[in-house]
């Protein structure tokens, strides 16, 4: 499976025993592996269909724009033959996934050459980690050029020069002034320089705190009040590693199973601003999106467990995300016609599937909190009375599922797996009061 050749081979459909693992909402390594192939298959493909759209409607693309983005399709084939694994973790990046979303959806517009140009930066983002010799021009885009997966230069240059080496890499903007020296460790980049500003990394992760990619967040924003991603002028002085280290420690020593399951699988975490055009957002924002798994957009949670709690709830979603394009689980329309507990407006099918298989881990991590040994008698009985919201929300809209005609044979295998996993989970009577705040708006888009 290659850019080269740009095709979906190679992807896996989970077999039986791998589906009721996941639908029990956990995962042998080997499960992780098959999602994660499937995410890099469902990201060539969504190349590929670029690529058609460019061939399809040529005249719309001039031809300089045109040659700009087969230059840098040749970078990423050379990047790929010196180092595949490198192209491979680049195109896989959320904000990659996001960039390709809406240059797909700007391709069926009359102008689709306008976001063909952050091409060049994912090609040169990936030769830079393959340590591919290199020398490209490419152009900002409102005064920022992002790597993504590296970093972001700020610069008002029209254009900017990149030469690169096997270890060392030079941007230079348009025009006089120094420019930024890159350097290439371990397989990670290193910059310094005027504009210049690199991912931070999560403590005891490979992923990243992203505050800066243009594309880490869609342009709508998040929740009714349209929350935007928080710039790193506003993140810098919150303590999202401090809190991240935490809520980390939390979920290892409470249920390490979930907590590798989840640095497997996260790539970022995008900071929210707690305001929007509309207002401030809902207490506890948090988001996945289809096209850019991995990433999980959130307002700073008050304290570890809730930021735990969000990592839980989020990596549902990205592993739903990438089972339902391995293997449909359901053919639902969009009609909201269900009414969950953990929402006030009525849900779609596949929202329902969303947040019960969201909810469903939220209630065995809880479970397993109410039950840890060490922790505060207070903390213990919050978390018992969490687990025990979350298992009668899932008790209630289990029969949705069960008795849909939306669902795929795969899909109603999942749901029966999903019900045995919560019968082990206990009992559960009378009607489901969410504790903790609803889930938010748009479980996964």
């Amino acid at each position: 499976m290659t850019v080269r050749r740009v095709d979906a081979n190679g992807a896996q459909v989970p077999a039986p025993a791998a589906l009721a693992r996941l639908a029990r909402t956990r995962s042998a390594p080997a499960d992780l592996g098959l999602l994660l192939r499937g995410l890099h298959s469902r990201r060539l493909v969504l190349l590929k269909s670029l690529l058609t759209g460019l061939d399809r409607r040529a005249y719309a693309v001039p031809p300089a724009a045109r040659a700009r983005f087969e230059e840098h399709w040749r970078l990423l084939e050379r990047a790929e033959e010196r180092d595949p694994a490198a192209v491979r973790d680049t195109l896989d990046y959320p904000a990659v996934g996001t960039w390709l979303a809406r240059a797909l959806a700007a391709s069926t517009n009359p102008e689709p050459a306008r976001r063909l140009g952050h091409f060049g930066s994912v090609a040169a983002a990936a030769a830079l980690r393959a340590g591919t010799p290199f020398t490209l021009t490419l152009t900002p885009r409102d005064g920022l050029l992002a790597l993504p997966g590296i970093g972001v230069l700020t610069t008002m240059a029209p254009a900017v020069r990149l030469t690169a080496r096997a270890h060392t890499a030079h941007l230079r903007p348009e025009g006089p002034g120094p420019g930024t020296v890159l350097l290439r460790v371990g397989g990670r980049i290193h910059g310094a320089g005027p504009g210049w500003h690199g991912l931070r990394r999560l403590p005891g992760t490979t992923a990243f705190l992203d505050d800066l990619d243009p594309y880490r967040a869609p342009p709508e924003g998040i929740s009714r009040a349209a929350l935007p991603p928080a710039p790193r002028t506003e993140t810098g002085t919150d303590p999202w590693l401090p809190r991240w280290r935490s809520a980390l420690a939390l979920l290892r020593a409470t249920d390490p199973q979930r907590a590798a399951e989840t640095t497997a699988l996260l790539r970022c975490l995008v900071p929210l601003a707690p305001a929007g055009p509309y207002g401030p957002g809902a207490h506890g924002v948090s988001a996945t999106f289809r096209a850019a798994p991995g990433a999980v957009l959130a307002t700073l949670p008050d304290s570890a467990a809730e930021l735990a709690a969000v990592l839980v709830h989020e990596t549902q979603h990205s592993k739903l995300a990438v089972l339902h394009d391995l293997l449909p689980l359901h053919h639902a329309g969009p009609y909201a016609a269900y009414k969950v507990a953990w929402r006030t407006d009525p849900r779609p099918l596949a929202g329902v599937l969303q947040g019960t298989y969201a909810h469903l881990a939220l209630a065995d991590f809880w479970g397993r909190a109410a039950g840890r040994a060490g922790l505060p008698a207070g903390v213990r009985d919050a978390a018992r009375a969490r687990h025990d919201s979350y298992r009668r929300q899932v008790a209630e809209a289990l029969p949705i599922l069960l008795e849909s005609n939306e669902l795929t044979p795969a899909g109603l295998e999942f749901a029966r797996e999903m019900r045995a996993h919560h019968a082990g989970l206990g009992r559960t009577a009378g009607r489901a009061v969410v504790i903790g705040g609803p889930s938010p708006f748009g479980d996964v888009r």
